[in-house]
């Protein structure tokens, strides 16, 4: 529509033109309305292919008008020749365009490209909390990939299974990404609202926020800071560059990389290793800077020392220790500078050619920080930074796999004394393959209820509340779907055993809760030969219903709950990945995120792509 406007206005300014350079102009004039015989076309199909978009391109085609001609413009018009190939999905469109006795032939090719169908994983590349990441203590955020083994284990090349590559992620408009403490995230922070950092918290890549960033306290950025509003740090250092819409306030901060604007600059102390561009006013105290400094505003700068100045407005030395390197100083305005202890004014300065006359001096045009995605609850699988909170609709999913167990019963494994209790789970039955009581008060085992779940329809073990103070198995070679309609809570010296080539999928609508002394144990490798995780969590609570407050061992989950708010604090760590409403992580243990959970095969969201019309060039005529 735009290409097509721009046409039509083209034709409207060269009329007059045309009645100054005869056939030249006409000529010219045919050529504009036989592309607006084009652009019309290509506008047309679109329109109905978003109405129609399980026609082929032979049935779109069908009632389109093949002439046309620009209102309010005698003698101009155009008239189209339209060359399919049955089932091609081609199209060679000749557009013949005329004013008066001007007349130019185009022929353009298009091609109607079906839509696609791409599958994602479910669960969150990393800590993704759609509203809220809040991490505190001393540990660390890191990644390993669990298909080469455990997290640390030494490998065959003598490294050791841990990586930079994690991510902590929001997705929400007004959500909010807090560190404190002294822990690191090792790897990027994608924050769709603002990011607060306190205390000595590190991040190791780059940092990317639609809202405000706030640093204190000696933190320190490894890569490069995007924000869509502004950034203010005090101490602490930035490896990579600082780019910002609104403004930049630095204080006592080292830049490796240099900084960009589309408001001001302001620095204090230490030093900046790049140049500067502003939109606003630039002011440097006692910073040591390698880059130019450029600047749409005005200039200041209190000692130190920079390696160039350009401004298109005012420039104030106001020391006679602000040093410009090489005197490479050009600007436009007013200028102002310190006078030596003698008295005598500095005036080399204050005429050309460091003095210059508007338009000068030249400065590159100041690009905007892009907005990162917010979550519209569409996927696009084409884009790897979109992502989407919720694209299960797990809400709807669990309450259809309750439709299936009205009559769910509690599940209650409880140790007796120094007897062990053991619950077995296998493919199609829940029983207890250990029992300390009584023949006669062993409960009935639980046979599974084939019911739907992410589209698909598997037997599933019902239970109402589950209550685990004792041993919780699966049994080797079972993939076990579980389904808990109240809590599932783990506490005491409880244990769940998942062993190799086995796997759990719980879905809870209650509190999940794995308490300080529970135990989950197991493989050392997260997906299962079939692309399973061994154990993955999904959850419909809304609130606070996700709370790992422990265990002996490290914990691994692939944790799928967007409405939920989940609470790990732990000191020994937690291995997986998590996705929730809001994800808090205190303690000393950290997350570690396999990053063999973006092949599971659980919880795999098809999107399909609607199909597309590809312009595919002109051809010569």
């Amino acid at each position: 529509m735009i290409a097509g406007g721009l046409v039509l206005n083209s034709m409207k300014d060269n009329i007059t033109q045309e009645r100054l350079s005869g056939n030249f102009q006409k000529k010219t004039n045919a050529r504009l309305v036989a592309e607006k015989g084009v652009f019309d076309t290509y506008n047309y199909l679109n329109e109905q292919l978003a109405l129609h978009p399980e026609k082929s391109l032979e049935q779109l085609l069908v009632g389109m008008e093949t002439a046309g001609n620009v209102p309010g413009l005698a003698g101009m018009a155009y008239a189209l020749t339209l060359e399919t190939s049955a089932g091609s999905n081609t199209l060679g469109l000749q557009s013949d365009g005329v004013r008066f006795d001007g007349k130019t032939v185009l022929k353009a090719n298009f091609k109607l490209e079906t839509g696609s169908s791409t599958s994602s994983s479910a669960f969150g590349r990393g800590i993704v909390g759609c509203d809220r990441v809040a991490i505190s203590g001393s540990g660390k955020i890191d990644s390993y990939n669990s298909v080469l083994g455990d997290y640390g284990q030494i490998l065959v090349d003598g490294s050791q299974n841990i990586a930079g590559n994690a991510t902590v992620r929001t997705l929400n408009d007004n959500d909010l990404v807090e560190l404190s403490g002294t822990g690191t995230i090792d790897g990027n922070v994608f924050a769709v609202g603002n990011v607060e950092l306190s205390s000595s918290a590190n991040i190791t890549g780059n940092l990317y926020s639609n809202g405000a960033i706030h640093m204190f306290s000696n933190s320190t950025i490894g890569g490069d800071v995007f924000s869509y509003q502004h950034y203010f740090q005090q101490n602490g250092s930035v490896s990579g560059s600082i780019h910002a819409n609104t403004y930049v306030k630095i204080e006592q901060t080292k830049v490796e990389g240099g900084i960009v604007s589309s408001g001001y600059i302001t620095a204090t102390g230490e030093s900046i290793g790049g140049a500067m561009l502003a939109n606003g006013d630039i002011t440097l105290r006692q910073v040591s800077a390698l880059g130019i400094a450029q600047t749409y505003g005005n200039y200041s700068q209190y000692e130190g020392s920079v390696d160039g100045v350009k401004a298109k407005q005012n420039v104030s030395l106001l020391t006679t220790n602000a040093i410009i390197n090489n005197d490479n100083l050009a600007y436009a305005g007013v200028g102002s500078f310190a006078k030596e202890w003698s008295g005598a004014p500095d005036s080399d300065y204050l005429n050309p050619p460091y003095k210059v006359d508007p338009p000068e001096p030249a400065i590159p045009v100041v690009p905007p920080v892009e907005m990162l995605p917010i979550d519209d609850g569409v996927l696009d699988v084409s884009d790897p930074n979109d992502m989407t909170c919720d694209p299960l609709g797990i809400e709807n999913q669990v309450l259809i796999v309750e439709d299936h167990a009205p009559h769910a019963k509690d599940l209650d494994v409880n140790d007796t004394g120094a007897d062990t209790t053991v619950y077995t789970l296998s493919h199609t039955l829940g029983e207890f393959s250990r029992w300390p009581g009584s023949p006669g008060s062993k409960p009935t085992p639980i046979a599974a209820r084939t019911a739907p779940f992410i589209g698909v329809d598997q037997p599933i073990l019902m239970y109402d509340n589950a209550n685990i103070k004792g041993k919780l198995e699966v049994k080797p070679g079972h993939h076990v779907v579980m389904f808990a309609k109240g809590n599932f809570i783990m506490s005491g010296a409880s244990s769940l055993t998942i062993p190799e080539n086995s796997s759990l999928t719980l879905i809870v609508k209650g509190d999940l809760i794995i308490g300080a002394g529970a135990e989950v144990i197991t493989p050392p490798h997260g997906l299962t030969a079939d692309g399973l995780p061994v154990f993955s969590i999904f959850s419909s609570y809304s609130g606070t219903g996700v709370y790992i407050t422990g265990g002996v061992e490290q914990v691994y989950a692939a944790i799928y709950a967007p409405l939920t708010d989940i609470a790990i604090s732990s000191s020994v760590g937690f291995k997986g990945s998590l996705l929730g409403k809001s994800v808090t992580v205190t303690g000393d243990g950290g997350v570690h995120y396999d990053e063999a959970i973006g092949d599971a095969e659980v919880g795999k969201v098809t999107v399909t792509s609607p199909p597309n019309l590809v312009f595919k060039g002109w051809q010569s005529l």
